[in-house]
């Protein structure tokens, strides 16, 4: 096995700095003493994870060893251990950690002991649970991690041949509890799955890692086609847009356009966009609605307008009802304001500035919109204001932030920032009549 591993992981024979997550069992002990009879400059890094009562224990024995073998170690000790989706946090606290080293102490490389049985549980949790092309992929033996890489180098070896190589080189190692408990996914797949599969072809393994290559391999390729339609994807500071023409025209490269754009923005956002999500986008994609919305969670929002397509955060909208009468100002739920002041002149002020007849029935009211509302552009002609949007391609999150004018006799003088009523045309007799001045929030 040494040999074969040697020869498997030539970056191995070199002179670079290894730092080797060890966390007792036998996986990585078996590797901390492959790396040992090569006399490669390595450290060791540990995290306690305080989730079993034996990891003190195992902690003192690999601090103990390493002691004896005058090996630089990193220990770490999770103090407050999570209560919800503890995998997961232990993941992040550990990989945390060894970026950290890493910068710190200028490894070159970091290794884990992630063998071929870890690479087929991968693959078939990962078919089982769904998810994108890439994510099926498996455990990559190479890739980029924080000041260096993060390399694999066992990958290719079964979880028997690791057994074997610990018997004959009389290693001490660990076994951990609850690899045997049928409470985790990945031990009914190992205990259940696995072996059952292995019986029907004991080349299952190598057939896993081939599969494994190959996907890499396509993922590489159809990232490579996109990378032009991925660079017209661009990003405001607060939402990610693209047009209906930058996209793929065949709806089996929308998908994979679609897949490799929420894999970019996902450590920028921490949104994972599901599979039913992405199924549901690419449909919407086929129908001839020009304007349409999809919750994609954490409150996050992926928009159709006409032929632009936006990611974004929803905005709250408010449904507050403020009164207005003369000479009164109130600021609205969305930081903007709007005063009502009698005169017979214009103001300079920037914003928009509505006249009004003196006739209008005061206090007016200031207020979203609601169904069945209608404004008068005419003598003769009232339009509902949803049609009016339409007729206008007003985008959809544009029309949810206007605010209707009503008066006290429930006409509406005015749709803000849009459009006036009929009311609003006032004669040249009219020396003296009302201002409606109205400011946006002004972004910040």
């Amino acid at each position: 096995m040494e040999r074969a591993f040697f020869h498997e992981n030539p970056e191995l024979m070199t002179d670079q700095k290894i730092l080797l997550a060890v966390s007792t069992g036998v996986d990585s002990m078996v590797l901390l003493h492959l790396l040992e009879q090569q006399n490669a400059d390595i450290g060791v890094i540990h995290v306690d994870h305080q989730l079993r009562p034996e990891s003190k224990k195992e902690a003192a024995f690999l601090r103990d060893y390493c002691e004896k073998k005058r090996l630089p170690m990193y220990s770490k000790v999770w103090e407050h251990p999570a209560k919800r989706n503890i995998e997961a946090e232990a993941r992040r606290i550990r990989y945390d950690f060894f970026k950290e080293i890493m910068e710190q102490e200028k490894y070159d490389f970091l290794l884990t002991a992630h063998h071929g049985d870890d690479q087929l549980e991968t693959l078939l949790m990962r078919m089982v649970r769904g998810g994108s092309f890439a994510g099926h992929s498996g455990i990559a033996r190479q890739q980029d991690f924080g000041p260096g890489i993060l390399l694999r180098p066992l990958l290719s070896f079964s979880k028997e041949e690791i057994y074997c190589y610990a018997k004959k080189e009389r290693l001490i190692y660990f076994e951990d509890a609850t690899n045997e408990t049928q409470d985790y996914f990945r031990n009914r797949i190992r205990k259940n799955v696995v072996p059952e599969l292995k019986k029907e072809n004991p080349r299952i393994l190598v057939h896993a890692q081939q599969f494994h290559q190959q996907l890499t391999w396509a993922n590489q390729m159809i990232e490579h086609m996109l990378k032009e339609n991925l660079r017209n994807i661009e990003f405001d500071g607060q939402r990610w847009s693209f047009l209906y023409e930058n996209m793929p025209v065949e709806e089996g490269a929308r998908y994979y356009f679609l897949s490799a754009f929420f894999q970019q923005i996902e450590e920028q956002t921490s949104l994972v966009a599901s599979q039913r999500q992405i199924f549901l986008i690419l449909e919407q994609m086929e129908r001839s609605v020009s304007q349409w919305s999809i919750d994609i969670g954490e409150n996050w929002q992926f928009m159709r307008s006409y032929q632009q397509f936006y990611l974004s955060k929803k905005e709250s909208i408010s449904r507050g009802i403020f009164t207005l009468g003369e000479n009164e100002q109130i600021v609205l739920s969305d930081g903007g304001t709007i005063a009502l002041r009698r005169s017979d002149v214009y103001s300079e002020n920037n914003g928009l500035h509505v006249s009004l007849p003196l006739s209008v029935k005061l206090p007016l009211t200031i207020r979203r919109r609601s169904a069945g509302d209608r404004i008068r552009l005419t003598k003769t002609l009232f339009k509902r204001i949803n049609r009016y949007f339409i007729d206008k391609k007003i985008p959809t999150d544009q029309r949810d932030q206007a605010w209707v004018v009503e008066d006290s006799a429930g006409e509406i003088v005015a749709l803000l920032p849009f459009v006036n009523s009929y009311l609003s045309i006032t004669t040249e007799t009219d020396r003296i009549h009302y201002i409606l001045d109205y400011k946006l929030q002004v972004a910040k």
